[in-house]
């Protein structure tokens, strides 16, 4: 066997949730087709991608707003690759960045870091931020996190 085309393109969860969405709509209007089946295996991994895509952040994201991130992005020397993770996993702290950006501290200054992260929050808002804000305002209220928790196990 002969892999003839290597991996054409990274693509991204959300490109990924809008090709099994479109097989979805196609399955289900041939459905009614008998001489149409499709392996259970096949609609129990597609069943499975789609409820886990849809649980995450790229179900809000738009093909305008990835386009405008990766324009965003462009003035920075990122890898393709970490680009996607970006994309995928919408960082909004530095740490997470660190995580994503092989060598890092190396490669860029504070300030790049930040004005990264200042593109990724503009042109992908998070869903999550508000819930955490009214964490964060509870926080402020004396009270403890879970982590802050003084816990006797005795």
């Amino acid at each position: 066997m002969e892999v003839l085309n290597r991996q054409e393109a990274l693509v991204t969860n959300y490109e990924v949730l809008m090709v099994l969405q479109e097989e979805d709509q196609r399955h289900k209007k041939t459905k009614s087709a008998p001489f149409v089946k499709y392996p259970e295996n096949v609609n129990t991994l597609k069943f499975e991608a789609l409820q886990y895509l849809n649980s995450t952040s790229c179900a809000t994201q738009s093909a305008e707003q990835i386009l405008a991130l990766k324009k965003g992005l462009a003035g920075f020397d990122l890898t393709k690759a970490e680009v996607l993770q970006i994309i995928n996993l919408r960082p909004k702290k530095q740490v997470e960045l660190y995580l994503i950006i092989e060598e890092c501290e190396e490669r860029f200054e504070s300030k790049d870091v930040e004005d990264i992260l200042r593109v990724v929050t503009s042109a992908l808002p998070r869903d999550d931020d508000e819930e955490e804000d009214g964490e964060d305002d509870n926080m402020e209220d004396g009270e403890q996190g879970e982590d802050e928790m003084d816990v006797d196990n005795s």
